[in-house]
């Protein structure tokens, strides 16, 4: 997965905006280096100072639901236990209608979950990750029925108002079985861990050392620990790799029964096919595609693995 090449630059950021973040670092930034991945318009660069010190840097003006996310990834980031795998906070800013967020610079780059040792690598640190954050560090964090209640309920949303004229045919076929399913998630998922619920591989860097590290803390929220790790189910579809063997031996989800992964993607497939064909948002036109090409793999796997 690729950067999108209409993100902010460092140089379009306002002068005074840049001004307060060096005077914040104690340095002049003498270059500025855009990551691959991601979605939005923001500000997200490796900044270099003078002093040969680099730090992450990401900004987005304070209007609009990028600044609604930002804010809340501004909330949680500095807060994560220590031994959570996510980069440290270097400041949190907020000046001339802008969202500043500075991480220690991480080396690395995205795993690949088609190469078996990162794929293990990913999984070894989604495990630690979970151990970490169970109980929930965090008790003003709102559950993950709560904050997605609203949008995981896609199959009855085109049950209820009609299904679009392109829906999948096997999911057209299977609407009010998979509107059933669905209508389940919110049970199967409970549970007091802090969870990431936005884990892909550009969400993630793996370091020369072989550790991975999570950024982009979000979409925090309380639920089951195996929960996160499942989610990673249509990122190794996208890779070519069948998730069910993995998810049938992984620790964390190895003492489930199929049915409860199935009513947990089941739901996050029905959000995709919703959300995709609804307008982009501000600050993130490419989202949609996105979201379709994973509503299409999840789809197909779905059908083979339940079997109708």
């Amino acid at each position: 997965m690729t950067g999108w090449s209409g993100r902010t630059r460092w140089t379009d950021l306002p002068g005074r905006v840049r001004a307060v973040i060096e005077e914040r670092l104690g340095g002049r930034v003498v270059g500025a280096v855009v990551p691959d991945g991601g979605y939005g318009r923001g500000l997200a660069s490796v900044l270099e100072l003078d002093r040969g010190e680099r730090v992450f840097a990401k900004a987005v003006p304070d209007r609009g639901r990028s600044a609604d996310f930002f804010r809340v990834e501004m909330h949680t980031a500095a807060r994560l236990p220590e031994a959570v795998p996510a980069p440290r906070v270097v400041a949190a800013l907020e000046t001339d209608g802008w969202l500043v967020l500075i991480f220690e610079a991480v080396a690395g780059r995205h795993p690949r979950l088609d190469h078996p040792a990162e794929r293990a690598a990913v999984f070894d640190t989604v495990g630690r990750m979970a151990h970490a954050l169970t109980p929930n560090p965090l008790p003003d964090i709102s559950t993950l029925g709560d904050s997605s209640a609203a949008s995981l309920r896609g199959w009855r949303e085109f049950a209820t108002d009609g299904p679009p004229s392109d829906l999948d045919p096997w999911a057209l076929r299977h609407l009010d079985r998979l509107a059933e399913i669905e209508s389940e998630w919110t049970t199967v998922t409970a549970g007091n861990t802090l969870l990431h619920f936005d884990l892909r591989p550009d969400n993630m860097l793996l370091t020369e050392d072989g550790r991975v590290v999570v950024v982009d803390w979000a979409w925090p929220c309380r639920g089951a620990a195996w929960v996160d790790a499942a989610t990673l189910a249509p990122c190794l579809l996208e890779v070519g790799v069948d998730p069910e063997p993995i998810l049938a031996n992984l620790p964390l989800t190895a003492g489930l029964t199929p049915a409860v992964i199935d009513t947990f993607l089941c739901a996050l497939c029905g959000y995709w096919t919703h959300a995709s064909r609804l307008p982009a948002p501000e600050g993130a036109p490419s989202l949609r595609a996105y979201q379709g090409r994973k509503a299409e793999l999840l789809t197909t796997w779905l059908a083979r693995r339940l079997g109708w």
